[in-house]
């Protein structure tokens, strides 16, 4: 009896197992040894061409990064602390077509992709299934590595939400890592929530705290506007919204680099794509949401900070604190501008996860200025700099012969193709004449 039970069960485990194995899209086999599945492999995905994926996460949404030429996911953290009220329901792997053909690629295309889903199965299994449609999109506008490495590189997914059997009493700030809400200015705090429903940057918090702990007064806020900014900037936004009268902000420019220009036409200081608007009442900067949103969504990973910054020095003579909220992933196009910029930076730094930009680093140096993240607070940067002793997070700094700060360990900075931007090519900068010849010199850089 006991034998006849465990032969049962054994059978009973194995048809379960090749069940299961039956409804998985991708075998174990396949994805272990994608190379010999190659055709069965791509005929599994609907694959688009696009010249460049802006990251803008819709209803429903999720993005899951994992950067160039990585399987591994910078923040999993997006699915796995909430997968379980949501059922996935289409996949999109995007990559860059760099170099255009696939023969010359450094890292097999079949073997990184595989990876990569070994990781979103990892993340959930329920990932892997015939019925969920698996599309891949390749951007095609990237000639060069440091191009390529600048582009988004992850997976998307759209899902269902999952109805709760119970509906809970709104969580605590403690729950869900938020700042406790104070009083203030309750519309615009509405329209700031209802706009940011689609954007997972809001569960990150370091914008609020940020502002939070340091309270600058007399203040011009300057927010990146592009495609991955909009959760991070409307942090800024809320903060305000919320401390209405004690919050310092006295005007709010966004910039979105170029409202659509193509890249061959951002000519640094000309690039344009800025609106400003002032901060009382907090409701007046909120029309700035969609318009500026809808004229622009940055296009290219490069952004025109420092003409933003100059602009809002130009416009706001009086003010005592420039407040930057910055994308550290993205390089700043027109650093090579600096010396345009009369007043101190003081740098909101997004997105950190892999260390800090030395652009950034370097332009808050430069102004004077002081860079902040979700936790740190790093003020006095050229007495830090004089003295010879600059540590951030374990990194060690050190000046170059170009009067440049960057990391001792040259290992210790992701961001190396942004050195490119410290200065003005030859070409650039004729181009930079001819527009100069074109406007008033008073007005222009």
């Amino acid at each position: 009896m006991n034998g006849k039970a465990t032969i049962g069960g054994l059978i009973c485990s194995l048809l379960l197992a090749l069940v299961a194995q039956a409804q998985l899209k991708f075998s174990a086999d396949m994805l272990e040894n994608p190379g010999l599945y190659s055709q069965e492999f791509e005929d599994l995905f609907s694959l688009t061409e696009i010249p460049i994926y802006q990251p803008q996460i819709g209803e429903n949404e999720l993005l899951l990064e994992n950067g160039y030429a990585t399987a591994e996911f910078q923040n999993p953290s997006e699915w796995s602390s909430q997968g379980q009220q949501m059922e996935p329901v289409e996949v999109t792997v995007i990559f860059t077509k760099y170099p255009k053909h696939k023969e010359f690629w450094l890292t097999d295309y079949h073997w990184l992709l595989a990876r990569r889903l070994e990781a979103l199965f990892a993340l959930d299994a329920r990932f892997n299934r015939k019925d969920i449609p698996f599309n891949i999109l390749l951007q095609t506008d990237c000639d060069i590595e440091p191009e390529a490495m600048q582009l988004f590189h992850g997976v998307l997914v759209k899902y269902r939400p999952i109805p709760r059997q119970t509906v809970n009493s709104k969580p605590s700030p403690e729950e869900t890592n938020a700042p406790e809400p104070r009083e203030g200015n309750t519309a615009a705090i509405k329209k700031i929530e209802r706009f940011t429903k689609r954007f997972p940057e809001m569960r990150d918090s370091t914008v609020y705290k940020a502002l939070d702990r340091n309270r600058w007064k007399d203040a011009v806020l300057v927010i990146d506007w592009t495609g991955s900014m909009y959760g991070y900037g409307s942090q800024s936004l809320m903060w305000h919204a919320e401390n209405e009268a004690q919050s310092g902000v006295e005007q709010v420019v966004m910039f979105n680099d170029g409202d659509r220009k193509k890249k061959k036409k951002k000519i640094p200081g000309f690039t344009g794509g800025i609106y400003m608007e002032d901060a009382t009442p907090a409701t007046r900067p909120l029309k700035l949401l969609n318009k500026v949103k809808n004229r622009g969504n940055g296009g290219d990973s490069p952004e025109n900070d420092i003409e933003a910054l100059y602009v809002a020095m130009l416009n706001n003579p009086d003010a005592r604190e420039v407040i930057l909220i910055a994308d550290n992933k993205s390089c700043i196009r027109d650093y090579a501008l600096l010396k345009s910029l009369n007043k101190p930076v003081r740098i909101i730094l997004c997105g950190t996860d892999r260390g800090i930009n030395p652009q950034y680093l370097n332009l808050a140096w430069h102004t004077n200025g002081s860079l902040h993240t979700d936790s740190l607070d790093i003020e006095n940067l050229r007495e830090k700099v004089a003295s010879g002793d600059l540590t951030i997070d374990g990194t060690q700094y050190t000046v170059t012969i170009n009067n440049l700060l960057t990391p001792v360990n040259r290992s210790e900075n992701p961001y190396r193709w942004c050195d490119r931007y410290y200065q003005l090519s030859p070409r650039t900068r004729r181009k930079v004449q001819r527009q100069q010849s074109k406007r008033d010199p008073k007005c222009y850089f």
